[in-house]
């Protein structure tokens, strides 16, 4: 990590009290993830308002995708706390679960159910009922032109497809966080602009959305605010004018490279 790195957005006043900051759906509290020898997240601490739509930035490897299983309670950290709408993320991993839509970087399906049947089985396990819920989301369905498509395999969709399925998966219970971890991968211009608007619309609706991107366009497009992470570590987090501020560069991708450089060797 470049030794200009910055923390913005701090909670707390100068006295050390906590401020009167919107309320917290996300809560990462000094969260360190080891894996045998090698350390993926390291002290990451920050947190994301309800409401907002907030980018997951940093390189390949920057753990990421780990810090979003830590969230969905796939994974335990090794020290530190994560709370969603104020649950302990593995200790309630049940019940966190019904609050987060989650939408995996590359989605797998089981090979033997359709489509329909998949979205279905998820409804039931949400405590739905399956053709009511089916019914609700027949227009967004519709929207994401996979009405054809509903009783074919699900293993058998393009990369593209099962994108669309899985944001479908991830909103089916209307959740009260979106976690969506590089959702536009794979989609061309239509389907990725529907993302955009599906994004904002959860939003405006008063869900909380946290996606990873590597596409800085969609960052200034769809976020208010961006938490930059590289090596596991916390390099920035705040809106993206305090971005802006910090570093002296307007360009969100100029930003990006400034905070996540390596010194160069000698």
């Amino acid at each position: 990590m470049s030794e200009e790195s910055i923390v913005l957005g701090d909670d707390r006043a100068e006295d050390g009290k906590t401020t009167n900051a919107p309320e917290a759906i996300v809560a990462i509290d000094r969260v360190t993830k080891d894996f045998g020898g090698k350390t993926a997240v390291k002290d990451l601490s920050f947190t994301v308002p309800a409401g907002q739509i907030c980018g997951l930035l940093g390189p390949n490897g920057a753990g990421k995708t780990t810090l979003f299983r830590l969230l969905m309670g796939i994974l335990k950290a090794t020290s530190g706390r994560l709370l969603v709408d104020g649950l302990d993320a593995f200790e309630n991993r049940i019940e966190t679960k019904r609050r987060i839509g989650y939408l995996p970087d590359e989605p797998i399906y089981y090979s033997y159910l359709s489509a329909r049947e998949i979205l279905e089985l998820s409804a039931a396990m949400h405590g739905l009922d399956p053709r009511e819920t089916l019914d609700r989301i027949e227009p967004t369905i519709a929207r994401m032109k996979l009405a054809d498509e509903m009783d074919n395999y699900a293993e058998d969709y393009s990369r593209g497809m099962k994108k669309k399925l899985g944001l479908l998966l991830a909103i089916l219970h209307k959740p009260r966080l979106l976690v969506l971890d590089e959702p536009t991968n794979g989609l061309d211009v239509e389907s990725t602009r529907l993302f955009y608007e599906m994004m904002s619309e959860a939003a405006a609706g008063g869900a909380t959305v946290l996606f990873s991107t590597h596409l800085m366009d969609h960052v200034t497009r769809l976020c208010s605010h961006a938490v930059v992470i590289d090596e596991g570590k916390l390099a920035a987090k705040g809106s993206l004018a305090e971005l802006r501020a910090q570093t002296g560069l307007e360009d969100i991708e100029d930003i990006f490279v400034k905070l996540t450089a390596k010194p160069q060797q000698a």
